[in-house]
């Protein structure tokens, strides 16, 4: 009997402590609501980078177009968002419109482009990457499969705004993926 009475003042005073450890441990107010957080960049959108494969080529005048479809292109660009395109050669990558060289012009447009049967396109909405320079190298960057390429970056408004992309535009591609907050070595 004597060891019944012993295990019920434990399991009492037990039953004592936590139940005043409940109590106390959930007193106070909730504090003020702290700032917002930085927005993200999700929905930032990033291509890999796209092997040049000509939609369109004269290799005779050195002209040469290459057509990337992007579905609801307009809804990232409008009202201020901001598309951005990048050519990369080896390990350098540079944004477009620019000289690959002293004679070797880069440039592009976006939104809806209508069939063309004189260049033989299909309708479509995404991106047209424009080259005109040297004829031979519209086929040397064509076949430079490992070593150049072509990406895309979609800012949408909310995120141009907020990092000021739209005003300050760097040639420097490490420098807009790094204000972005992209990886840019992939």
């Amino acid at each position: 009997m004597k060891a019944t009475n012993i295990i019920s003042r434990k399991l009492a005073i037990y039953c004592v402590l936590g139940l005043g450890l409940t109590l106390f441990s959930c007193s106070g107010e909730d504090g003020a609501t702290g700032p917002a957080g930085e927005d993200g960049n999700a929905n930032v959108i990033v291509s890999d980078w796209i092997t040049i494969k000509w939609t369109y080529k004269n290799p005779l005048e050195g002209k040469a177009f290459m057509d990337i479809p992007v579905a609801n292109i307009d809804s990232y660009v409008k009202d201020g968002g901001v598309a951005l395109m990048y050519f990369k050669s080896d390990k350098n990558a540079r944004i477009l419109p620019f000289n690959f060289s002293e004679y070797d012009y880069f440039d592009f447009g976006f939104g809806e482009f209508m069939k063309n049967d004189n260049y033989q396109t299909e309708a479509f909405t995404g991106f047209r990457v424009y080259f005109d320079g040297v004829p031979v190298t519209v086929n040397i960057l064509e076949n430079e499969t490992e070593n150049t390429g072509l990406r895309y970056v979609l800012v949408p408004q909310p995120i141009a705004s907020t990092t000021g992309i739209s005003n300050t535009i760097s040639a420097d591609y490490e420098e807009t993926m790094e204000l972005l907050g992209i990886n840019s070595s992939q």
